[in-house]
């Protein structure tokens, strides 16, 4: 095959998923006159996983130009994030332990072939160059600032293209990141495997009678979280356009994409595209790589496993038929293990990493779109300023460098703490509010402007006072999970031993928590849940000491505690 050149770019991205296309698009919106490229290996949009967006990232998407009429057309509605604790048990959800994080606005349970899709055509209308079937070969490339030639291998041949600078946004095959270094497993406590599957015929929640506490919308707009010691199992509903041809689907977003075109129905724009689409749901289960026994036996087993453990897993899934051959490499499971990942190095002379490509988060609270487009968006202001500049060396992306690292650090704590909130009811619900105090702190004010550099401190959650917080959270919580599993195996475990865990948490974010209680809605809105947080004054201190400094032997069994 042949060896050719081609057209010279200012900046080439590589990979056409949603961060390197809101990156490329947020770039020709800022610069007009910059020749912009996303090379992708596929040969179109197609099926990943990842269909749960926060309003960080749907505002993203609507500061490019996307109207939002056009979000609900194609996505199920999304309005939060919902926590069950599933005990042994407990059958009903509707009795369960539960806690809802309400969103800031309306967002989006996404498929990821029209998300991406969307992003194509939104991007190929403010100007940017996408070539699909280029598969960038780095150990063939060379890499320099200002003089960068990245060898492709397409259809056709071998191709090369010169860019100024490169911004890798290749997800966790992190192609510059694995040539420059390891994209490596995080040294983390333990690692995290996922199993997942998609269904119809699954029940709806507000088909369920009973529920203890009132939410704003219907459950089923919330992305819903059923925790256990071990992990925890995802629902969420999908409107699904799988079933559409190509070539009526580009022509569909196409005609969304387009500002001016007449804002039509979901249903007429089925018809009018020949674009059918149906309900499916998308439901998975993360699993502690220290915790689980059941998935060496495989994804099937593991699911049954865990139906069997929990009944409200099994009620979740009652009468549902799980669908075969439905999306590629999905019959009918997925599998991926040990995910949680990082690159060593994100700069270097002429090129940067964003998104996954820089790091892969557990997806428990949907940091990968999220963090992912705050990545995007804070490198734009860097290359803005070192196109500026003349200067696209490594020491000019310092400040971007040192940003993705803290984004990384915080996230990864925040994972770790999420997971281990699942020991007990009382610490889902305090760190779910602790998060979400900071967050409506932050951003309460800009939820209806176009996003802004503000929007990358992720949740506000960069915040020097969150981030003390939250380390003392982590340390408590880490030091407890220590402690009971010296002296229980998993399977033995229960929330009791973890009450000496909610007293500690209570003595950190108890007034902190009582003094935003408006930040809550959840709380706000069930009297039932508004018990102060705050310890009384003449509570007992639990005697305890970290076990690296005991000289005694620490109790057997926690005391109680009186509900939060």
């Amino acid at each position: 095959m042949d060896s050719h050149f081609s057209d010279r770019f200012d900046v080439a991205v590589i990979g056409a998923g949603p961060q390197g296309l809101l990156f490329a698009t947020w770039l020709k919106q800022e610069r007009p006159e910059l020749k912009v490229t996303v090379l992708d290996r596929a040969a179109s949009p197609g099926h990943k996983i990842g269909e749960s967006t926060l309003s960080g990232f749907c505002r993203a998407m609507r500061s490019t130009g996307i109207r939002h009429e056009v979000l609900q057309r194609l996505f199920y509605t999304k309005n939060g994030l919902g926590f069950f604790h599933a005990d042994t048990h407990d059958s009903p959800l509707q009795t369960a332990p539960e806690y809802i994080t309400e969103t800031f606005d309306e967002t989006f349970q996404v498929e990821r072939r029209v998300c991406d899709g969307l992003l194509v055509a939104n991007a190929e209308r403010a100007g940017v160059d996408i070539r699909w079937q280029h598969q960038v070969k780095a150990q063939e490339s060379t890499f320099k600032a200002g003089a960068n030639y990245l060898s492709c291998q397409t259809p056709t041949g071998s191709l090369k293209i010169t860019a100024d600078l490169v911004v890798d946004a290749s997800g966790p095959s992190s192609v510059l990141g694995r040539h420059f270094g390891e994209y490596e497993e995080s040294q983390v406590p333990f690692q995290t495997n996922a199993i997942w599957a998609y269904f119809k015929n699954v029940k709806w929640l507000k088909e369920y009678q009973g529920w203890q506490n009132t939410a704003e919308f219907p459950r089923d707009e919330y992305t819903q979280h059923l925790c256990f010691k071990e992990g925890w199992v995802w629902y969420i509903p999908i409107v699904s356009w799988q079933k559409s041809k190509d070539a009526n689907l580009r022509s569909m977003l196409s005609y969304l994409a387009d500002p001016d075109t007449p804002m039509l129905s979901r249903d007429q724009l089925s018809q009018q595209f020949n674009c059918p689409y149906e309900q499916i749901w998308s439901i998975g289960m993360v699993l502690r790589s220290d915790r689980d026994r059941a998935l060496p036996a495989g994804p099937a087993a593991t699911f049954e496993h865990y139906k069997q453990t929990y009944p409200s897993i099994a009620k979740l899934l009652e009468g549902a038929e799980i669908l075969t051959d439905y999306y590629p490499n999905h019959d009918p499971y997925a599998v991926r293990r040990n995910f949680r990942r990082h690159a060593q190095n994100v700069t270097g002379d002429g090129w940067l990493l964003i998104g996954d490509a820089a790091f892969f988060i557990d997806p428990l609270r949907s940091p990968g779109l999220t963090g992912g487009v705050a990545t995007a968006y804070y490198a734009l202001q860097a290359v803005l300023e070192a196109l500026d500049a003349g200067d696209l060396s490594r020491p000019r992306f310092k400040r971007y460098e040192a940003y993705v690292w803290d984004l990384y650090d915080m996230l990864e704590e925040q994972n770790q703490i999420a997971y281990m909130s699942h020991n007990h009811p009382q610490a889902i619900s305090l760190v779910r509010r602790f998060g979400e105090v900071s967050s409506r702190s932050h951003f309460n004010g800009i939820c209806d402007e176009p996003y802004q550099l503000a929007d990358t401190n992720v949740w506000g959650h960069l915040c020097p006072e969150h981030r003390q917080r939250q380390r003392q959270v982590w340390q408590i919580m880490r030091e407890e999970e220590v402690e009971v599993g010296q002296r229980r195996a998993i399977a033995d475990q229960s929330p009791r031993d973890y009450e000496r865990m909610i007293f500690r948490l209570r003595q950190v974010l108890g007034a902190h928590l009582d003094q935003h209680l408006q930040l809550t809605p959840y709380i706000a809105h069930n009297p039932s849940e508004q018990e102060p947080v705050t310890l009384a004054p003449l509570a007992p201190k639990p005697q305890w000491v970290h076990p690296a400094r005991a000289t005694t032997a620490v109790p057997s069994e926690p005391f109680a505690l009186a509900k939060v």
